[in-house]
């Protein structure tokens, strides 16, 4: 009789506890949501004081400092045109300059605010003229250099002594 009695306790025993641990659904531990286990994670069972463990809080960022970007260099001035300055015409109506291009078999002539390959005749002053183009400004002056050969007259044979 007691081992009758002893069972049937012990059925109680399960069939009580079964119903009071989580109520009355009977979810398996893997289909009960994380709602059900709070009171597990504020008071872990093998913790010695019980307490919830320190929170895991992702360390702040460093933040990332973006140095500008230099600005670019500026474009290098234009290369003044290949051209020699060879005349000069001023007066109170009309400035204008003559040129010859290595290029060009034949001179060119250009007045104050004529344009030829990017560049405008600006300003013509005595002994220089002022040109402006895409990169920048560029003066040309006459050339400390002959323009043209000198012709040298050949020069004469010695006489020559002749005996006669």
């Amino acid at each position: 009789m007691t081992t009758r009695l002893r069972a049937t306790m012990m059925l109680a025993a399960i069939a009580a506890s079964s119903s009071l641990s989580f109520g009355t659904e009977k979810l398996s531990v893997r289909e009960r949501l994380v709602s059900d286990y709070a009171a597990l994670r504020d008071r872990p069972l093998f913790s010695p004081s019980r307490t919830p463990p320190m929170a895991f809080g992702a360390a702040e960022p460093e933040p990332i400092i973006v140095q500008p970007e230099p600005p670019p260099p500026p474009p290098p001035p234009a290369a003044a045109p290949d051209w020699q300055l060879v005349g000069i015409v001023r007066s109170s109506g009309l400035n204008s300059a003559t040129f010859t291009s290595p290029a060009e078999i034949a001179a060119f002539t250009l007045r104050t605010g004529e344009s030829r390959e990017g560049w405008t005749l600006k300003a013509v002053d005595q002994f220089e003229v002022k040109l402006d183009g895409a990169g920048g400004r560029a003066s040309l002056r006459f050339s400390d250099e002959p323009s043209g050969e000198q012709m040298i007259p050949p020069a004469e044979p010695p006489p020559t002594l002749s005996g006669g």
